[in-house]
């Protein structure tokens, strides 16, 4: 109850300090069980970062919607044949980029997302889950959210490998100058 309590966080509104760890551990807590049923591996890596200013419910939904992405693809990557004996895992690594953003890096090793389809992955109703299972939405809210955000959001893939997915945000929200508020490329180490 805890966990889903920090993880909702129903009674805000406005923008709040928050240690990030702390929202991505609450939703590794609700998803614990779906990952221990299928022996998902989970390495953390979680670096000194001071705690940012967001709106804690709508950054945990980015955690969730991420996180079961990845343990979804890793699912799926275990039902095939060539890569049964390959045991799922999902990294998670978080760090400062520059003295104004901090970064979450979120990799899984199920099968990746195709060349021709990974540009389309935030536009909504997009999903390569089977009809039924999928409402297309996830990583389009995901971006809604992060843009907000005054951060970024980028999804790199190898077929057959991994997915790799990259969450920039600012320790503090400008209001005044968000168009000034880039946040820095990708340079993340696994």
């Amino acid at each position: 109850v805890l966990s889903l309590r920090s993880f909702s966080r129903l009674d805000e509104n406005r923008p709040k300090r928050v240690d990030i760890h702390e929202g991505i551990d609450s939703t590794l807590v609700i998803l614990s069980h779906h990952m221990s049923r299928h022996n998902i591996k989970l390495n953390r890596n979680y670096r000194l970062v001071p705690k940012i200013e967001c709106y804690p419910a709508q950054i945990n939904q980015v955690w969730m919607n991420v996180l079961t992405n990845a343990i979804d693809a890793v699912i799926e990557a275990r039902s095939h044949p060539e890569r049964a004996n390959v045991r799922p895992e999902i990294w998670i690594d978080t760090e400062m980029v520059s003295d104004r953003f901090l970064r979450v890096s979120m990799l899984d090793n199920g099968l990746g997302i195709p060349d021709d389809i990974i540009e389309t992955v935030f536009d909504p109703f997009f999903t390569t889950k089977p009809v039924g299972t999928g409402t297309g939405l996830g990583l389009s809210i995901c971006y809604q959210i992060v843009q907000m955000h005054q951060g970024s959001i980028e999804v790199t893939s190898r077929r057959n490998s991994n997915t790799h997915v990259t969450i920039t945000l600012p320790l503090n929200l400008s209001p005044e100058h968000p168009d000034e508020m880039q946040p820095p490329r990708s340079k993340t180490r696994f």
